[in-house]
C-alpha cells in the first residue's frame, strides 16, 4: 500500500480564531494529516466546523468566590473577554442552586463590575466540587479561557496549592489565567479594552509538545502588541547552546517569531519567576502536564507564589 504525502493535503481554511475553541483546534489540526478518498481534498465535516468557528465568538469562564478578589478577577475577565471579542460567563459554586442564591450572586456581580453588562443568564450558580464545576461549564460552552484568582475564600481558597486546585490543573483540557493579589492589572476597559501585559514569557518545557502553548502566547503577544519572549530550564543533559536551538526550531515550524530567547538553569519556577521579572514581563505562559519533576500544575502555582506576573496555564504541555 502506498501511503499518499501529507504535502498533496489542502489544508483547512481555519479562522485566526479558531485556537480560542480547544475542541476545534485539536480536530483541524489532526484534520491537516487526512484526505478523503480521492486523495488532497480535506474532509468536508471539517470544512463545516471551521466555517462554523469563524461565526463564533470566543467564550471567557469567570470562576469567582464572591470574596475581596471578585472585583479584581471580573476585571480581568471581562477585559480579557472583550479584547478576544467574545462573551463572559461567570461561574459560582454555592452550597445551593436555589432562586434567591442566583439572585444574590447577580446582585453581586453587579456591584463588582458595573462596567459590565451581566445578563442573568450569564451568572451561572452550581454546586459540588468547585473544581468539578468549573470544568464543566468550560466545556459546556468550549470555552477558550477560565479566569480565576490565585486567592480567595471558601472553596476557591486553596485552588492552586490544595486539593481543588491540584484537581483543576491535572483534569484541565481549557487554558486558566491565574489573576495574581498584587496591584499589577494586564487589561484596562475603556470606551475599548485592551491588553496591556508588557512582554509575554512563554515558559517551554523542551520533554513536552508544546504547540499550543506557543501559538496561543504568540496570540496574546500580538493582541498586547507586546514582544514575545521564549524560555527554558534545561536539564543539566542538555547544553545551553542545544536548548536554545530546540527553542528556536519549534518556535520556526509554527511561522512564530520570538523576540528574544533565554536558556537557565536550576530551580524551575524561581527562574521562570525571575526571567518574568527580569524581562516585565506580566504574562507568563506556561504548561500543565505531569511530569516526572512533579504534579501537573506544581510548577505554575509555584510560580504564582514567587512572582508577581500573572500566569496562563495550558493543558497538555
Amino acid at each position: 500500500m502506498v501511503k499518499r504525502r501529507n504535502a498533496a493535503a489542502t489544508p483547512v481554511n481555519i479562522p485566526e480564531h479558531l485556537e480560542y475553541f480547544p475542541v476545534l483546534a485539536a480536530v483541524a489540526a489532526y484534520s491537516r494529516t487526512k484526505t478523503d478518498d480521492r486523495g488532497g481534498t480535506p474532509l468536508a465535516l471539517l470544512n463545516v466546523m471551521a466555517k462554523e468557528a469563524a461565526a463564533r465568538r470566543p467564550v471567557v469562564v469567570c470562576a469567582v468566590d464572591l470574596g475581596p478578589a471578585t472585583r479584581r478577577v471580573l476585571y480581568h475577565a471581562a477585559g480579557v473577554a472583550r479584547v478576544l471579542g467574545g462573551d463572559l460567563k461567570i461561574v459560582h459554586v454555592a452550597p445551593d442552586e436555589s432562586p434567591e442564591t442566583h439572585r444574590r450572586v447577580v446582585s453581586q456581580c453587579l456591584i463588582e463590575a458595573p462596567y459590565q453588562e451581566i445578563e442573568e443568564s450569564d451568572v451561572l450558580v452550581r454546586t459540588g466540587r468547585v473544581s468539578e464545576m468549573i470544568q464543566r461549564e468550560a466545556l459546556r460552552h468550549d470555552a477558550a479561557l477560565i479566569v480565576m484568582g490565585s486567592r480567595g475564600r471558601g472553596g476557591l481558597s486553596r485552588i492552586v496549592l490544595g486539593s481543588s486546585g491540584a484537581a483543576l490543573m491535572r483534569t484541565a483540557r481549557t487554558p486558566v489565567l491565574f489573576v495574581p493579589s498584587t496591584d499589577i492589572d494586564i487589561v484596562s476597559i475603556g470606551d475599548t479594552a485592551a491588553l496591556n501585559c508588557g512582554s509575554v514569557l512563554a515558559a517551554v518545557d523542551l520533554d513536552e509538545a508544546c504547540a499550543h502553548q506557543l501559538r496561543l502566547a504568540a496570540r496574546m503577544a500580538k493582541l498586547a502588541h507586546g514582544p514575545l519572549m521564549l524560555m527554558t530550564v534545561a536539564r543539566a543533559r542538555l547544553s545551553e547552546h542545544d536548548a536554545a536551538q530546540q527553542l528556536r526550531e519549534r518556535a520556526h515550524e509554527l511561522g512564530i517569531k520570538p523576540h528574544a530567547l533565554f536558556v537557565r538553569r536550576g530551580d524551575v519556577a524561581i527562574q521562570v519567576s525571575q526571567c518574568a521579572d527580569a524581562e516585565c514581563a506580566g504574562l507568563v505562559v506556561m504548561g500543565l502536564r505531569e511530569r516526572p519533576r512533579g504534579r501537573a500544575g506544581a510548577i505554575a502555582s509555584a510560580v504564582l507564589e514567587a512572582g508577581r506576573a500573572f500566569v496562563l496555564a495550558v493543558p497538555g504541555c
